[in-house]
């Protein structure tokens, strides 16, 4: 995803005012992908910024973990790779905040579900899908199921209701493209009858969604 990134620390303090991720870098690649870390034979997530269209990395967070979403914008946390004053590695606490950059007919998003009752769904059905469209928000919120707080996704309608499209409890990102991402989590299967409350596996695809072309009249009579 094209985003604007600022940063909140600078080795692992808290700046008074966030600052550019890469200084002198306007619009910048971002993605969340697994790789192998030196010194670590197994896959690990990180989120990276890099220059559009070259796979140039200019910064990089390891264990990211998706904090916030609200409109555009989204905060990712994680743990930055620096050097001290003696040249030794040393990990610290750092945020970005992003702000994504989407075409001018953008209105939300598109989000397919990944589960059904938690069993996964078909790639090929998930993606073909025409999915629930509206407003995403991600936030640290209190699971009653849970009976703590975690990090909560939720899709809301474009039209006005009380309740959500659809929610994910104690979510997380799972990967992020050019073009969409993907949330994970649990999802709330309500009582019914004889079967008790359950909490299901779940999962979002997710991408940008653009306002529909009005159909003009004789688009309209060749559909007829």
């Amino acid at each position: 995803m094209k985003v604007w990134a600022r940063r909140r620390r600078e080795g692992g303090a808290v700046l008074g005012t966030p600052a550019p991720v890469v200084e002198g870098a306007i619009l910048l690649e971002l993605l969340v992908v697994e790789v192998t870390l030196e010194g670590n034979r197994r896959p690990s997530k990180v989120a990276r910024l890099q220059t559009i269209g070259a796979p140039r990395i200019l910064a990089q967070l390891a264990r990211p973990k998706l904090v916030r979403a609200q409109g555009w914008n989204l905060v990712l946390s994680g743990i930055e790779a620096t050097r001290d004053e003696s040249g030794h590695a040393r990990e610290v606490a750092q945020t970005w905040v992003c702000k994504l950059f989407v075409p001018e007919k953008a209105v939300g998003f598109r989000v397919k579900e990944l589960y059904r009752s938690g069993v996964a769904l078909p790639k090929k059905l998930a993606r073909e899908s025409g999915g629930s469209r509206g407003s995403l928000a991600v936030a640290d919120d209190y699971s009653n199921v849970l009976e703590r707080h975690t990090t909560c996704a939720e899709l809301r309608s474009h039209q006005i209701s009380t309740f959500p499209e659809g929610r994910l409890i104690d979510c997380h990102i799972e990967w992020m493209s050019e073009e969409s991402f993907e949330l994970g989590g649990l999802q709330l299967r309500e009582a019914f009858e004889s079967r008790p409350e359950q909490l299901e596996r779940g999962g979002w695809m997710i991408d940008i969604d653009f306002k529909e072309r009005e159909l003009s009249k004789s688009d309209a009579r060749m559909l007829r």
